[in-house]
C-alpha cells in the first residue's frame, strides 16, 4: 500500500500552533483545500504530536508553505519534538505577529494562513484539523513549492 501511496505529490508546510506563551511548528505534507466558500483547509496531525493538542486547545493554527530552497527548515521542523526543542529558536526563524489569530508568522514562507478551527474529525491514527482561513498572506508568489514525492522531497519545473 504504501508504495502505491507514495505516488501522491504533497505539498510540504510548516504548521504552527501557540500556546501559553510557546510557539511550536512543525512539518506536514497533508494538508489540502476542502472548500472555496468558506475558504476551508484541512491540516494532518497525530494525536502524539505536541502540537497536535496546542491545536485542539486553543482552536487557531498557521499554514505556511514552504519553499524549494525551505528543506532544511521542513527536515527540521519534521524530525525534532517541540516537546524538547523550541524549533523556531534553533533554526533563527523570523516571524511576525498574525492579522487576525494569535499564532505568528513565518517570515520567508511562500505564503501563510491563519486558520481557526471549524471541525476536527478522527481519522485512523490522525486528527484532520480543519479550518478557517481568516487571513492570507502571499510573500514569495513566484517560489517553487516544496514538495514530497514517494518520500522525497522535490519540486515540480514549469
Amino acid at each position: 500500500m504504501g508504495e502505491v501511496l507514495g505516488h501522491i505529490t504533497w505539498p510540504v508546510v510548516l504548521v504552527g500552533a501557540y500556546k501559553d506563551g510557546r510557539h511550536n511548528v512543525m512539518t506536514a505534507a497533508w494538508v489540502s483545500q476542502v472548500s472555496l466558500d468558506p475558504t476551508l483547509v484541512m491540516v494532518s496531525v497525530g494525536p502524539a504530536r505536541f502540537t497536535h493538542d496546542m491545536i485542539a486547545d486553543t482552536g487557531e493554527f498557521v499554514v505556511s508553505v514552504l519553499a524549494r530552497d525551505q528543506e532544511r527548515e521542513g527536515s527540521f521542523c519534521g524530525s525534532k519534538s517541540g516537546r524538547e526543542v523550541d524549533k523556531v529558536a534553533a533554526l533563527g526563524l523570523k516571524t511576525r505577529a498574525a492579522a487576525k489569530i494569535k499564532v505568528p508568522l513565518i517570515e520567508g514562507c511562500i505564503s501563510n494562513l491563519e486558520c481557526r478551527l471549524v471541525a476536527r474529525y478522527p481519522a485512523g491514527d490522525h486528527t484532520l484539523f480543519i479550518g478557517e482561513v481568516v487571513a492570507s498572506h502571499v510573500e514569495r508568489p513566484d517560489a517553487v513549492p516544496l514538495l514530497m514525492y514517494r518520500g522525497r522531497w522535490g519540486g515540480f519545473a514549469r
